[in-house]
């Protein structure tokens, strides 16, 4: 039998779910990279515009205070305002989210307004302009300084008027820090050949107090489109292009990773049976990788089966010649004897008469002996599961169809055979039989811990050397003149080998000796 070496392999359900898993979670990675990317796009630019806004905060402080304005301009700040700003560290954290989906509308104009600026504002508008200026050539922000009314006193560009009418401005007079998302008023004047730079839906504003003396004398508005994810994917072209690289070839490599593990060892066990059912190979050859776990099983039960139909398809073939060839005999006695009989009384005499009629019967009870023996055959080589049983019981079965012979049991009470009682009872029924066919008058069953075997011999003529490699070969016989059909240690054996158990003629001083190891 042709031995397969087994080593573990992934079976086919992990394989599946691995793939599967893959293919549910890459592109949830990929959405959620997206996601996460333009949320940090859109809190590093909040961080930033924060930074700018303490610092543009403390410069109009710093220029309104040198003016020395009458103490009650602005808006006072609560106790928790005050208490939060005379600490000695008071961040401003970022608090901006997309995935809440929280974006306002576009930011409202400034509406106009009649009331002149009071003098210091008007006094620090030009410099705090030219600096708004300067800034956003570099910042590409946009800046907006607002009195404590909400008037524009100075910007980055053109702007005038007043947004005391924006919740964010009207909330940073109040003393609070404001930071929020917009969508951009001008969405509708972009086209397919617009600035990558500009073409994010969003803004962020930033809207923060400008605090003296404990009081809110007005407030810096600043702005900034956030990088766009595209802008940031062309920026990183090249380490992107590594990953995307590096993407390609684990993806190559998992393809065939399933093609080397499925699809090919599927092709070869494919090709493996055309070739056992067209019969250029009976038996093949295992296939050299199997992949998964269970293909190698598929693999492994195609070439058991394959063997098992081969040995079937030899031993059919062997028992066809055989039986042709033992049944030619009597047919050809029966046949002749008939052909006496039939030319009448007048061609053979009574006592003639008689004896052609007695080989036939006994050419006919051969032909009989011998289809009962191959139908036993047959029977013992399709393949049962054993059950152990008990020895003493298989043997106190086998030792009732003889009666009248001397048959010794040498073993512990509780040995179990890895036979079934049937298995058992048919080959110490062939065994005891082929005994007492040649004169033994005891037979002796003895088992053998040690070598896990059962030996069964007998007082009889026994068998010669030249014999004992022969007696299990189907139709030889010894015995063939006295009807003899050379089966019975062929049904004991195939019996045998369906247990994986094999038997042996050992040669004793005298008698036969058989032994059989489990």
């Amino acid at each position: 039998m042709l031995t397969i070496k087994r080593k573990w392999r992934p079976p086919l359900a992990l394989v599946i779910a691995l793939v599967c898993v893959a293919l549910v979670t890459l592109p949830i990675i990929g959405v959620l990279g997206a996601r996460l990317s333009s949320n940090q796009f859109a809190r590093e630019t909040e961080r930033s515009l924060l930074s700018q806004a303490v610092i543009f905060a403390e410069v109009y402080a710093d220029a309104f205070s040198r003016l020395q304005p009458s103490p009650d301009v602005g808006h006072s700040l609560s106790a928790e305002q005050a208490e939060r700003l005379s600490q000695d560290f008071h961040p401003i954290p970022a608090s901006l989210d997309l995935f809440r989906g929280q974006v306002s509308p576009p930011r409202p104009n400034a509406v106009s307004s009649d009331e002149p600026l009071n003098t210091p504002y008007m006094e620090i508008s030009q410099t705090l302009s030219q600096l708004a200026r300067s800034a956003k050539k570099t910042t590409l922000s946009g800046y907006v300084f607002v009195d404590h009314a909400g008037r524009v006193i100075a910007s980055s560009g053109s702007v005038s008027g007043s947004f005391l009418h924006v919740p964010e401005v009207t909330q940073a007079l109040q003393g609070e820090t404001v930071s929020l998302l917009r969508y951009r008023d001008d969405l509708s004047k972009q086209h397919l050949l617009n600035s990558i730079s500009r073409d994010t839906s969003y803004r962020v504003f930033v809207a923060h107090p400008v605090v003296l003396n404990e009081r809110v004398i007005g407030a810096v508005y600043l702005s900034r489109t956030p990088m766009d994810l595209r802008k940031f994917l062309f920026q990183e072209r090249f380490t992107l292009g590594s990953v995307v690289v590096f993407m390609l070839a684990s993806a190559a490599m998992v393809g065939w990773m399933m093609w080397r593990l499925i699809s090919k060892p599927i092709r070869d066990l494919s090709s493996q049976s055309r070739d056992v059912a067209s019969g250029l190979k009976p038996t093949p050859d295992p296939v050299r990788h199997y992949g998964v776990q269970e293909l190698a099983d598929l693999g492994n039960n195609v070439v058991s089966m394959a063997a098992t139909l081969s040995e079937r398809s030899t031993a059919i073939e062997t028992y066809t010649s055989h039986v042709t060839h033992e049944l030619k005999s009597p047919v050809t006695a029966i046949l002749g004897a008939a052909e006496l009989l039939s030319d009448g009384p007048s061609a053979v005499s009574g006592d003639r008469n008689q004896k052609l009629v007695r080989n036939i019967q006994e050419e006919g009870l051969r032909m009989n002996a011998l289809l009962v023996r191959l139908r036993e055959l047959a029977r013992a080589s399709i393949q049962s599961d054993p059950t152990p049983t008990s020895l003493a019981e298989i043997v106190q079965a086998a030792s009732a169809e003889f009666p009248n012979q001397e048959i010794v049991l040498h073993a512990p009470s509780d040995t179990q055979l890895p036979l079934s009682k049937d298995q058992g009872l048919i080959v110490l029924h062939h065994l005891l039989q082929n005994a007492f066919q040649h004169e033994a008058t005891r037979v002796d069953i003895t088992f053998e811990a040690t070598s896990n075997s059962l030996i069964v011999a007998d007082n009889g003529t026994g068998i010669s050397p030249r014999n004992n490699v022969r007696v299990t070969d189907p139709f030889f016989t010894t015995r063939r003149d006295q009807g003899g059909t050379g089966l019975g240690l062929s049904i004991v054996a195939a019996v045998l080998k369906q247990a994986d158990t094999t038997i042996e003629a050992m040669a004793p001083e005298r008698g036969a000796s058989f032994r059989i190891r489990f």
